[in-house]
């Protein structure tokens, strides 16, 4: 059953794409948008369509394979949303980098470097940035 509840999904994902599609043509107001120097290409174009039309019918399948009382307007309304609603989680992950700061080639770390790291965290729409700085770097 929650297949069919994919399809809704599948197609509202496919309406986003389809305004998207149509904001971009207007922007580029003759042409396809995604030729050069407007867009990326056709084949990344394309694969980024399918990926949100995929990520689109795969959380409307599973809310409807687990939830009671889903109605296919519903599976729709997730669909339009499923790339907003991934890119919303995926921002709540932390990113941290270890990256010298300063001293040799990056491939041949010194001594100093020891404690030189750059770890960034994005927890919400407020970015915060923070930096450990080690014994002989001066601030």
């Amino acid at each position: 059953m929650g297949w069919m509840f994919a399809l809704w999904g599948l197609g509202g994902g496919l309406a986003i794409e389809a305004l998207d599609f149509i904001k971009a043509v207007r922007r580029v107001g003759h042409g396809w948008p995604w030729r050069y120097p407007h867009g990326p290409g056709g084949g990344p174009y394309l694969v980024s369509v399918l990926g949100r039309a995929a990520a689109s019918a795969l959380l409307a399948g599973a809310a409807g394979a687990s939830v009671n009382g889903m109605t296919p307007l519903i599976a729709l309304a997730l669909g339009v949303a499923a790339p907003l609603i991934l890119e919303k989680l995926s921002q709540q992950i932390p990113i941290a980098a270890s990256l010298p700061l300063a001293g040799g080639p990056p491939d041949q770390p010194t001594d100093s470097d020891a404690g030189d790291t750059i770890s960034a965290q994005f927890p919400s729409s407020n970015e915060t940035v923070t930096q450990q700085v080690g014994e002989g770097d001066a601030t």
